[in-house]
């Protein structure tokens, strides 16, 4: 005995035999999983203000970033 709202499954029915298929867990494959991270990393440029500029221009700006902090940390240790 089963729940009022569950289905029956017919006997028989050949080779597929009626069964359900299922589908594949969500963010298993690879493709999906690249797809994700292109569009978290165009939401944190969109957030930068960088939305639609060229990636030779997101590139400078973050290597020009990385700059500025490795010259704080520098200046930092410096002091001491």
């Amino acid at each position: 005995m089963g729940s009022s709202g569950m289905k029956k499954r017919r006997k028989g029915g050949g080779k597929s035999g009626n069964r359900p298929q299922h589908l594949p867990k969500v963010g298993t494959s690879p493709r999906a999983a690249e797809h994700e991270q292109a569009r978290e990393r165009s939401a944190i440029a969109d957030t930068m203000g960088l939305g639609n500029s060229p990636g030779w221009l997101k590139t400078a700006s973050l290597l020009i970033g990385a700059l500025i902090v490795v010259g704080a940390v520098i200046a930092f240790i410096s002091l001491r």
